[in-house]
């Protein structure tokens, strides 16, 4: 069931938390909207597998837990903690450590972590693991390379060409067998010799952080 919840959680967290809502967060309205669609992303997945309906005391403690976690982050964490990427990590350990203790509080280690404990998991781990190469890393590495913003006017169309390439390079992983390599190698070369933009996510850099990341969770699945 982790990996069910994981994706509710990266769906909420990344797909579904645009930048002005990221902003809003510093009030309250922000923060319940936002564990709104937690909560929600949670429920979604009841139509998906029966069983998640019986946790709905799980969804309600892990959704009360991410309002705290995010209320101080907001509030307390970005003036504490430097870089601006630790903040941005140790949010996200506080949530998926939630998952973990959460779940393991109502159901035993083998629903938690088998790979056989729904339909669902393959399945999920798949889209999970677009939704970190194609979404989440981006963000992470903006927040790690430009933590100023100071290319914030670039940021949008910097980050829909690294989801591309990372969803290529995660294709090409998982799909492309010994051509994966070849075909990874020739596309960074293209796009390092001339960047779209200014921004660090076209940058060589960063360009190379997303298609290697997404590599390496293309390989690890390609392993299950």
């Amino acid at each position: 069931m982790f990996y069910l919840f994981l994706l509710a959680h990266l769906v909420a967290d990344f797909a579904l938390q645009p930048l002005w809502l990221v902003r809003r967060k510093q009030h309250w309205d922000g923060l319940l909207i936002h564990v709104g669609m937690v909560l929600l992303c949670m429920l979604a997945l009841i139509p998906l597998e029966p069983q998640v309906s019986e946790l709905w005391p799980a969804m309600l403690i892990i959704t009360a837990i991410h309002l705290a976690a995010d209320r101080w982050k907001v509030r307390s964490a970005d003036r504490w903690l430097r870089p601006p990427l630790l903040p941005f990590l140790l949010d996200q350990l506080i949530h998926l450590a939630t998952l973990v203790l959460v779940l393991s509080l109502f159901l035993p280690a083998a629903q938690v972590w088998s790979l056989h404990a729904s339909v669902l998991t393959v399945p999920a781990l798949y889209v999970a693991a677009y939704i970190c190469a194609a979404l989440a890393i981006p963000i992470g590495l903006i927040v790690a390379y430009d933590p100023s913003f100071r290319h914030a006017t670039l940021a949008a169309a910097a980050r829909t060409r690294s989801l591309l390439a990372a969803s290529s390079v995660l294709s090409l992983a998982l799909f492309a067998g010994p051509l994966a390599l070849p075909l990874t190698l020739a596309g960074y070369l293209a796009v390092a010799e001339r960047p779209a933009s200014a921004h660090p996510l076209d940058r060589p850099r960063g360009m190379l952080a997303v298609i290697a990341l997404a590599a390496f969770l293309g390989a690890g699945l390609a392993l299950l």
